[in-house]
């Protein structure tokens, strides 16, 4: 009887892991557009601060769908405690082409921005990130 009992419990037990939606409701994901799709001349800007404290890891985006001339991009990844001073979290690989590049981050601030440096002519581009916990 005790063995049953014990059995009954160990698959109560699955079930309902099984069925909790907890796991689903507790995944949060956010969709960031740092920069919307235009173009840039030679200059260093940067895109507005985003609170993004609540989530554990990201992903940055850049979409570079025109360059002109011979041009260079650089993208770095900044993070902050208080939307004010802003501090080197990523510099991503300089970007010279079209295409679209990825770079994953973790370990972030409560806020995050994206600055940027093109060199040269002009270069299209948009950046975006994907937060998740």
């Amino acid at each position: 009887m005790k063995k049953v009992f014990v059995f009954f419990m160990i698959a109560l037990l699955f079930a309902m892991a099984a069925t909790s939606p907890a796991a689903a409701e507790d995944r949060r994901t956010r969709v960031i557009t740092f920069l919307a799709s235009g173009t840039r001349t030679a200059a260093t800007s940067q895109s507005t601060g985003f609170e993004v404290s609540q989530y554990a890891e990201g992903n940055i985006f850049v979409n570079v769908t025109a360059e002109a001339g011979v041009s260079t991009l650089d993208i770095t990844i900044e993070i902050s405690d208080d939307n004010s001073t802003y501090y080197t979290h990523t510099a991503m690989a300089q970007i010279s082409a079209t295409g679209q590049y990825r770079q994953a981050i973790t370990n972030f601030g409560k806020y995050i921005r994206i600055k940027y440096t093109v060199a040269g002519t002009s270069f299209t581009f948009a950046v975006a990130g994907v937060f998740k916990n």
